[in-house]
């Protein structure tokens, strides 16, 4: 049975098995640190075992940045992004920006959902937390 839940404790410990893939995954010492650093933590578990996670930031008046929406390989495609993702808009409903920030091939999926596409800059340092 999949459980949604706001805030759940999250070990990090429990995140080996997401950032599959990923150029410079978050070190185990970086992963606890952000899930201390988020405002909004939804979890989403089969049978206890984390599958999906949702972490955000926000300013808590006007600016909301979701900063990371995982889900494990098996359980993609059965519409557990977008359920973490209209928990997450609810959550912060009221709020001027809700902003996260993806690669393009996954852009097309967001807008699906209500994001726009807007202008914007980065700096990206594949470096950090070494």
């Amino acid at each position: 049975m999949i459980k949604y839940k706001i805030n759940d404790t999250v070990i990090s410990e429990e995140l080996d098995s997401f950032f599959q893939g990923w150029k410079s995954p978050p070190s185990k010492k970086n992963r606890s640190k952000l899930l201390i650093g988020s405002d909004l933590i939804i979890t989403v578990r089969e049978n206890g075992k984390l599958v999906g996670f949702l972490t955000a930031i926000s300013d808590e008046v006007m600016h909301v940045f979701i900063t990371l929406v995982e889900v494990l390989e098996p359980y993609q495609g059965k519409g557990i992004d977008r359920a973490l993702l209209a928990r997450a808009i609810s959550h912060f409903k009221g709020y001027y920006d809700i902003v996260l920030i993806t690669d393009p091939d996954k852009g097309g999926f967001y807008k699906k959902i209500g994001f726009e596409e807007i202008y914007g800059m980065h700096i990206r340092d594949f470096s950090y937390g070494k």
